[in-house]
């Protein structure tokens, strides 16, 4: 009981040091021995005077007393805090939560596949016993409910082959909370109700929400330094944001110096085109669009609907012909979907569209399963940088860098050209490049 109740007046501290305000500038927060280097430095102590302050009216700290000062026989109850030594760790989560987890983590159950994803980037998918339905055809992009059309090679070698045997705990509808628990999992990652699961399962539950609306890197990155806390997998962390920077920073390089009028106009789809101009039940259609998209923005892109209300919006035709995007990229996740592009150039409604008038309309890689994958936001950024920029970067092999991603964050080789095969636009592009 000393630490929950140390845990709980750790709130009020890090609510001073280090509060996230959204969660696309998520901040981390981790208490105590933060940096693990295993000092007792004035930080450390600052994070320690503040619990004790918050418990100057309790008759006891564990072995210590406050009286106002800090002495060694406080000291010692720091270093027992901060150092570790209790085997947990205290960290706030996406939701402003205080919540402390065990140390190591040895079980742990996903509610998401990106989380899942992310996990395994980390070298911890040996800690991953379930995850929801989704899981299982969005980390290696497979035909759904089925599993025989895909990323076939990676499905039997992802999670040392245990994928498709992989316990579903959830699906979009229903989830089962005695799987779970049968489970014993030591966390669980989930994007909200995280009470709801802690209090059915009987576990602590840490949130991840970095990109609930928008898709952005700043959040991307400080999921991944979190989880590497939790995970016990920092330096691996620092390895992956380091991997991430490293495409972006490709990109960057080349499209921040391009003179900002002469960008080209774009409208993006990002939910595609297969419920046709408007879909009211899913908002898979053509006509659904976002605010922010940092990949098209990296990409050297000016996205036409940037200035619109945060987040997804739908909108007209008649807007979409009022912003005359020069480019139009819409979202493709299979095969079936990519003749999508002939309806869109077809159209009376938007022959006047520049984009159409020259041949620019093309399919892009689908950015959302379950969530926004960000291997298939990493490809969409220099896929689309090719294309709206083809001098600058003719030397890009796509093919090649794709493989990378999806090696880094899956680890598993060669996914990318069975991805590309398997949707068959990204392959007719690749073999003229």
């Amino acid at each position: 009981m000393r630490m929950n109740r140390i845990s709980a007046g750790i709130a009020m501290a890090m609510l001073l040091l280090a509060l996230p305000a959204t969660a696309s500038d998520y901040t981390l927060g981790v208490f105590g021995n933060a940096n693990e280097d295993d000092t007792v430095n004035m930080q450390d102590v600052t994070y320690t005077e503040l619990i004790i302050l918050e418990y100057r009216d309790k008759t006891e700290l564990s072995d210590a007393k406050y009286d106002g000062k800090i002495n060694m026989q406080d000291v010692t109850q720091i270093e027992l805090v901060i150092l570790g030594k209790e085997k947990e760790l205290t960290v706030l989560d996406a939701d402003d939560r205080v919540v402390t987890v065990p140390k190591p983590i040895e079980r742990l159950i996903t509610r998401a596949p990106d989380d899942a994803r992310l996990t395994i980037a980390l070298g911890a998918g040996d800690k991953l016993v379930a995850s929801e339905a989704a899981c299982k055809s969005c980390l290696c992009p497979t035909n759904w409910g089925e599993y025989t059309e895909g990323c076939m090679d990676c499905y039997f070698e992802i999670l040392d082959g245990r994928l498709p045997d992989l316990p579903e705990t959830s699906t979009r509808y229903a989830i089962d909370y005695e799987l779970m628990a049968s489970l014993n999992p030591d966390v669980i990652f989930t994007t909200g109700d995280a009470d709801l699961f802690e209090n059915k399962v009987g576990c602590p539950c840490v949130t991840f929400g970095y990109v609930s609306i928008e898709y952005n890197y700043d959040g991307l990155y400080g999921q991944i330094e979190l989880m590497g806390y939790v995970l016990g997998k920092r330096d691996e962390a620092e390895d992956l944001i380091d991997f991430i920077e490293s495409k972006v920073d490709m990109v960057r390089s080349v499209t921040d110096d391009l003179d900002e009028d002469g960008k080209p106009t774009v409208y993006f789809a990002p939910r595609g085109c297969s419920k046709g101009f408007y879909d009211p039940k899913e908002g898979r259609d053509f006509t659904r669009t976002v605010s922010s998209y940092e990949p098209l923005d990296i990409a050297g892109g000016i996205n036409v609907a940037g200035d619109e209300p945060t987040g997804n919006l739908n909108v007209g035709i008649e807007q979409i012909i009022a912003w005359n995007p020069e480019y139009m990229f819409v979202a493709c996740s299979s095969a079936e979907d990519k003749g999508a592009i002939e309806m869109i150039m077809d159209s009376d409604d938007l022959k006047t569209v520049s984009a159409v008038q020259n041949d620019r309309v093309y399919n892009c890689f689908y950015p959302y399963c379950r969530g926004h994958p960000p291997d298939r936001s990493l490809f969409n950024m220099l896929y689309m940088a090719k294309l709206l920029h083809p001098d600058e970067f003719e030397d890009l092999d796509l093919e090649k860098e794709c493989n990378e991603i999806f090696e880094a964050f899956l680890m598993v080789d060669g996914v990318f050209t069975q991805y590309a095969d398997w949707l068959e636009w990204p392959r007719e592009y690749l073999d003229v490049q």
